[in-house]
This record gives C-alpha cells, sequence and structure tokens, in this order.
C-alpha cells in the first residue's frame, strides 16, 4: 500500500494530466461506467468559542481507472462576517493545519491500494474542472481574466485556462491588497502574461472575457448585473453567485450532482453551508450558528458537462451569449480518476512511501 504525502503527489501531478484525467471521467459518466455519491457532512459542537466540528465523505469511481476513492475532511469550521458577507474558515489542530485524505481501493480485488494527502491534488482537481468548462463553454477568443481571490484555487484556475485558452491578462481581486499583489507577480512571472491588482471585484470583472471566483466567501461575490455579451463565468460553490443567475446567463451547466437532494431530509439534517447535506449534532441554539443553504431548485435543473459532453444538452452556439459554469458535483469519481493517474505515475517512479497492506486487512468477517 502506498502513502503519498502532498510533496509527492506535486512531484507527479501536472494540470495536462488532470485535464486529461477529468475529461476521461466524463466519457465514463456519459457511458454509465462510472458511480459517484454526494458529500455528505456531519457537525458536532465542539468547545472552540462560535465554532463547530464537521467531517466530510464524498466517494466514487470509475471502470476504466479500477479504483474506489473516499475523500474524508475533518475539520473546526466558523462563519465569521455579517449575514450577507460571511465567509468559512476552517482548520485541523490550529489555523494553517489541515487533514484531508484520500482512500483509494483497488476494484479489481479489493484492497486498499494508497493513502494521499489531499491538499495539493484538491486544488489541481478543482482547477482542471473549471479548465474544462471554459474548454467546452467558454468563447475560442477569450484571453482575459478578471479572477475574484487570490488564494491556492485562483492559481490553479488560472493555470487550467492557461491550459485550454490563450490568456494574455488577468484582473485580480482579493480583499487583502497584499495577498492580490503577490498573486500577481507570481503568476505575471510564472505564465509570462499581465496580471493587475483591481481594486475591487466590479473593477476586476469589466471587459473581460472570463471571470472566476475563488473565494471562500458563502455569499455572492459576483452581481448578476455585471454580466457582459460573451462573458463565460466559473465558481468554486454557488453561494458566489446571486440566486437567479442560472436564469440570468444564456447557457448554465454544472459539473454534476454535488450533495444528496432529499425532499424531506431525516431529523437532525438539513443543508448547510454549500448546499452540502448535513447531519447536525447539538442543541437549538448550537444549531443556529450554521448557514442553511437549501437547494436551489434553478441549479438542480440545470444541464450537466457530461449532457453538453454527449450533446444531450446545448453548450454555447454564439459568441455573444453569456455561460455559467458551476464547477461543482460528482467529486467522488473526479477524485478516483486523478488519483488513479498519480498512484500510476508514482509507482512508475518509485514515489513515496510503502506501508504493509497487512496492517489493513482482517481475517475476521464483518
Amino acid at each position: 500500500m502506498l502513502l503519498l504525502k502532498d510533496d509527492d503527489v506535486q512531484k507527479v501531478l501536472t494540470m495536462p494530466m488532470t485535464l486529461d484525467a477529468l475529461e476521461e471521467t466524463q466519457k465514463e459518466i456519459i457511458r454509465g461506467n462510472a458511480a459517484t455519491m454526494g458529500r455528505i457532512d456531519v457537525y458536532l459542537p465542539c468547545e472552540r468559542p462560535e465554532s463547530y466540528y464537521r467531517w466530510a465523505l464524498m466517494t466514487g469511481g470509475a471502470k476504466r481507472d479500477g479504483f474506489v476513492v473516499a475523500r474524508m475532511l475533518s475539520d473546526i469550521v466558523s462563519w465569521p462576517g455579517e449575514k450577507g458577507a460571511q465567509r468559512e474558515n476552517k482548520h485541523c489542530i490550529q489555523p494553517g493545519t489541515y487533514f484531508g485524505m484520500l482512500v483509494m481501493f483497488s476494484a479489481r480485488d479489493g484492497m486498499p491500494a494508497a493513502f494521499i494527502n489531499d491538499g495539493f491534488l484538491q486544488h489541481m482537481r478543482v482547477g482542471g474542472g473549471a479548465g474544462l468548462g471554459v474548454k467546452y463553454l467558454a468563447r475560442q477568443d477569450s484571453h482575459v481574466i478578471g479572477m475574484i481571490g487570490s488564494g491556492g484555487m485562483a492559481r490553479t484556475y488560472l493555470e487550467a485556462f492557461a491550459a485550454v485558452r490563450k490568456i494574455t491578462k488577468v484582473n485580480v481581486y482579493s480583499p487583502s491588497r497584499d495577498h492580490a499583489a503577490a498573486y500577481a507577480k507570481e503568476m505575471s512571472q510564472k505564465f509570462d502574461i499581465e496580471v493587475i491588482p483591481a481594486d475591487s471585484a466590479r473593477e476586476a470583472v469589466k471587459n473581460v472575457d472570463i471571470v472566476s471566483c475563488c473565494t471562500s466567501s458563502i455569499d455572492p461575490v459576483f452581481q448578476t448585473a455585471w454580466l457582459e455579451p460573451g462573458m463565460h463565468v466559473t465558481d468554486v460553490t454557488w453561494d458566489e453567485t446571486e440566486p437567479g443567475f442560472a436564469g440570468a446567463v444564456d447557457v448554465a451547466v454544472k459539473m454534476g450532482e454535488s450533495t444528496p437532494h432529499l425532499e424531506n431530509p431525516p431529523p437532525g439534517a438539513f443543508y448547510a453551508a454549500h448546499g452540502f447535506l448535513g447531519y447536525v449534532a447539538g442543541q437549538p441554539e448550537e444549531k443556529a450558528m450554521i448557514p442553511k443553504r437549501p437547494p436551489r431548485e434553478e441549479i438542480l435543473k440545470m444541464s450537466s458537462l457530461a449532457d453538453v459532453i454527449s450533446g444531450k444538452a446545448k453548450g454555447r452556439t454564439r459568441d455573444d451569449q453569456t455561460s455559467w459554469f458551476l464547477n461543482l458535483g460528482v467529486m467522488g469519481v473526479q477524485f478516483a480518476a486523478v488519483c488513479a493517474a498519480v498512484y500510476n505515475e508514482a509507482k512508475r517512479k518509485g514515489i513515496g512511501r510503502e506501508i504493509p497492506t497487512e496492517w489493513f486487512t482482517q481475517s475476521i468477517r464483518d
């Protein structure tokens, strides 16, 4: 069994690998050869003020890769800010420390194959998903990006966009001027393009071809009134655009389903941050601190990227159309695809640490 830390993954995973794995996954979905379980969260009250403990699970796999991967997250979460301008903070142990583990199983013999840190791989997966959205929905002559956010996701988003379109300029906005300036310096050097910090989100998205929302906000950061003809908008979660946005654009497509959709969730469960189904323990006053985000009907009705690739649904048909790609959904099978690519390349290059598989098997039947 192979243990791959973030630095191991960085040695083998490239954006072209990620894009290829995710595109092949879409084809497996179309063929009916992929299974994926939407994200489910479990919340427990914790002793830290204004915070909750949250454990998250998503899983999936595809016949092509021959693996099933379960991704698990363990976080202390809080939601600072006034309603309408809230963000989500999360960490494990202390700010700046995180736990995210990908557990990989072989569908050929049922044996565990790898433990993989999810940090770098997650950023590449999400960025690659946004890149596929640009590939299939943005205008071919899209060259200028308006980037709202300047963190890790904003970096892999730009890397993915640059892999599928000839990007020449980026306007970047962050509430922190220092973060925006650091992003601009790093990205301009990496991609040899013009990257300019903007004074506001509004300024960042004026006269651009692609708008990218990469923030930790759980409230809208892009206003529908800012749409311009031909513009393509993508985001990390549907929190970042205003309700009704799917009906405001000409073409609205989502990556896929992101969590089970139940008309009547079980007792103690509700749709919480980012619209994921959460099973929540605690007293009413404790539960009240968790943002509630029930599914938006417009999103449930949106076509998926697999529908567009297969021809079941239409994508962009004219350059003057506006498009929105909700880069959320089918996460479990995406992790399986990217993990398979990383695992196979790591084995080929002899990267990672071997752990005895017998540590994780037993002779007692469950």
